[in-house]
């Protein structure tokens, strides 16, 4: 067991931002075909509590006939994820087959908002390719982001879970300031 503090990895490899011996946080909403919301600002609980709230916040969808739908997402509070990155979680979780799908990040600009009470953003994460030909088949990669107003998570969410959309039809069409808000009307 590595001392105190010290970066591991289950395997005996050093990281670089995740501190975890035992994945069973990360992985376990991988296993249930959920979205994992990975708390990596640890400022204000209150305003972490509010950021899970409104990310689960069921959504009714224009014409559905099946009423609300509530976002499958399991909030992950491990303090040992404080200060992770798309870039660092895909690097190293790179080679770990247990944690495959995507990720939310509720990082200092989510707690920001939250807090100030303006928009609401999350970091949304692909971490679903580690093969190259499909990553290019896909356009995507490994580590490949994008903010989503929580207001559209919802309909993400539903969508990615289900393969209806690819990853890259939302990373591509955020606007300038890097935040997806739904697709422009035609």
């Amino acid at each position: 067991m590595p001392a105190r503090g010290a970066w591991a990895h289950p395997r005996g490899r050093r990281l670089a931002i995740l501190r975890v011996v035992d994945l069973t946080d990360l992985a376990e909403p991988f296993d249930n075909g959920a979205t994992a919301l990975l708390r990596t600002d640890f400022s204000d609980d209150a305003v972490w509590r509010r950021v899970v709230a409104e990310v689960r916040q069921p959504v009714l969808f224009d014409g559905s006939p099946y009423g609300p739908y509530e976002p499958n997402v399991v909030a992950v509070d491990a303090r040992d994820l404080e200060g992770a990155t798309a870039d660092s979680l895909a690097r190293d979780l790179a080679d770990l087959a247990d944690v495959r799908g995507y990720v939310l990040l509720a990082d200092a600009r989510t707690m920001a908002e939250a807090d100030t009470g303006g928009e609401l953003t999350v970091l949304y994460v692909d971490l679903s390719v580690t093969d190259e030909e499909d990553a290019a088949l896909l356009e995507t990669f490994l580590g490949r982001s994008f903010r989503c107003a929580v207001t559209e998570l919802a309909s993400i969410e539903a969508n990615l879970s289900i393969a209806n959309m690819d990853f890259r039809d939302f990373a591509d069409s955020v606007e300038s300031d890097g935040v997806f808000r739904g697709f422009p009307a035609q």
